[in-house]
């Protein structure tokens, strides 16, 4: 009898493990988007993170099978600490993200989720890294998942959400200033140009909608920021918003993104309204950067109160980054209001507080440790056209006022301002040779004025068709180092050399 019941149950774990073996070796092998993993993606990319994290507890405690959930796991704890800049939660995310790359890496290669899950995984390491300067590591990270993305871009020629993060890449590497390209070149095997990268997302856009891509979406905003600001075509990034989104931003990131465009074309008063607007959900994660926008907008167009912005900022955002810029453009609030003392207290904060890693950062630092403090009306000035009030700006920069400027900064500043602004009311001959004339005085000067001068000089030969000397200008901008902006303005060259193949 005792043999009779152990036979039966030794058929009975037989025939269990027969039935459902296959069917465990699919759940730790698989991965798969369903219902509930597409509501978390949405969730958590509207950043209620939390409302669509919990979706993914639940369902990785109920199929763990499916390694969609690691995915977003690593997806949602991601934009968590990237937006607050938790620097505390970094390792923990590190070492924990490299365990689910690792248990997504058992999914055969001819599930093309499997090779780009691992790849955005080790993009979001990337991210985080460079966010505190570790750019070795960094580096190694963006490597491996562009080796990834390749790869599965030749097994899955047709798949757009690997494609998304291919040509995402590639824009990337394009972007890369001349100074550090070779260096990129031999820690890496990163290749391509901003516009194969850019033809390459306008292509998904072009045969793919919400319907059959997840990630179409997030592929606009991707194309739009490309467009408007690595191509120069902030009006196109716009529009492409517009077209997809209408001009209502259903949430934060296409809040980000809009304003973010609108500004870049112009069109401050757009960006206004569209910072004002109540985005998404109220559970939804905070974007301090955006007070820091509106702050910056409102501060162009001479608003009272754009110190309220740049103090909310301060007060939510938990990281380093764009603190002395804050201070900075509440030094400058102040200077235009009159308060020298203020102004002085903000400058000295510039000093002490934040991180010095970005453009914004870096000026700041340079004009609070240079202790020089702006000319009141050339910062008027410069504030209005940054906020597209040209006739604004040109009434205070006239030749009367430029006979009373004796420091030699402003002077080059005056000459500099001048041309954006006929660049800006496309009087492109007048605006040329105010260039000229910021270039030839201040090619040796440590301020930004010529390098900046010399690439909007190669930008209007190009919009013209004249490329040689749109391309001599780019290469007299990336020949100036100046000691802010440097980066950005060498890689805008860069573009502009890649637009025309050179």
């Amino acid at each position: 009898m005792d043999r009779f019941i152990q036979a039966l149950i030794s058929s009975l774990v037989r025939a269990w493990i027969f039935i459902l073996c296959p069917f465990l070796i699919n759940a730790q092998e698989d991965i798969f988007w369903t219902p509930e993993a597409t509501s978390a993606y949405e969730l958590i990319s509207e950043l209620r993170i939390e409302e669509g994290m919990n979706i993914v507890r639940l369902q990785e405690i109920t199929y763990p099978g499916n390694l969609i959930w690691p995915y977003l796991h690593d997806y949602g704890l991601f934009l968590q600490i990237f937006i607050n800049e938790d620097i505390q939660r970094v390792p923990d995310f590190l070492n924990s993200s490299a365990l689910r790359i690792d248990r997504i890496s058992v999914v055969p290669e001819t599930n093309p989720l499997s090779l780009m899950c691992q790849a955005q995984l080790q993009l979001h390491q990337c991210a985080l890294r460079l966010q505190h300067n570790q750019y070795a590591a960094a580096a190694t990270d963006m490597n491996q998942a562009f080796r990834l993305l390749r790869k599965n871009q030749k097994l899955h020629p047709d798949d757009y959400a690997n494609l998304r993060l291919y040509a995402s890449l590639k824009i990337a590497f394009g972007a890369i200033p001349d100074q550090y390209r070779w260096l990129v070149s031999m820690v890496t095997s990163l290749e391509g140009t901003i516009d194969e990268g850019i033809n390459e997302l306008n292509k998904i856009l072009a045969h793919s909608d919400t319907s059959n891509n997840i990630f179409h979406s997030e592929t606009v905003m991707m194309t739009a920021l490309a467009e408007g600001r690595l191509n120069n075509k902030p009006a196109v990034g716009v529009a492409l918003m517009n077209k997809h989104f209408g001009k209502t931003p259903a949430n934060k990131l296409v809040q980000y993104v809009m304003a973010n465009l609108q500004n870049a074309a112009g069109d401050n008063d757009a960006a206004i309204r569209t910072l004002a607007l109540v985005a998404g959900a109220s559970s939804a994660e905070r974007l301090p950067f955006l007070d820091y926008m509106m702050g910056k907008c409102k501060l162009s167009k001479g608003n009272d109160d754009a110190d309220i912005y740049f103090k909310n900022f301060l007060l939510f955002h938990k990281g380093e980054n764009f603190i002395k810029g804050a201070h900075q453009k509440l030094a400058w609030y102040n200077l235009l209001k009159e308060d020298r003392d203020s102004y002085f207290d903000h400058m000295q904060l510039i000093l002490i507080k934040g991180a010095n890693s970005t453009d914004e950062d870096h000026q700041a630092m340079i004009e609070a440790e240079t202790n020089v403090t702006p000319h009141p009306v050339l910062l008027r000035a410069r504030l209005y056209f940054d906020g597209g009030y040209y006739e604004k700006a040109s009434s205070m920069l006239n030749d009367a006022f430029y006979s009373t400027l004796t420091h030699r900064a402003h002077r080059l500043e005056y000459l500099y301002r001048k041309g954006r602004l006929l660049h800006a009311m496309k009087s492109y001959a007048e605006a040329l040779h105010y260039y000229s004339l910021t270039i030839r005085s201040g090619e040796h000067e440590p301020y930004y004025f010529a390098c900046s001068a010399a690439l909007h000089c190669g930008i209007i030969h190009e919009s013209l068709g004249s490329e040689g000397a749109a391309e001599r200008y780019y290469l007299i901008c990336l020949q100036i180092n100046p000691d802010s902006y440097a980066t950005s303005l060498h890689q805008k060259a860069r573009t502009g050399l890649s637009r025309m193949g050179r």
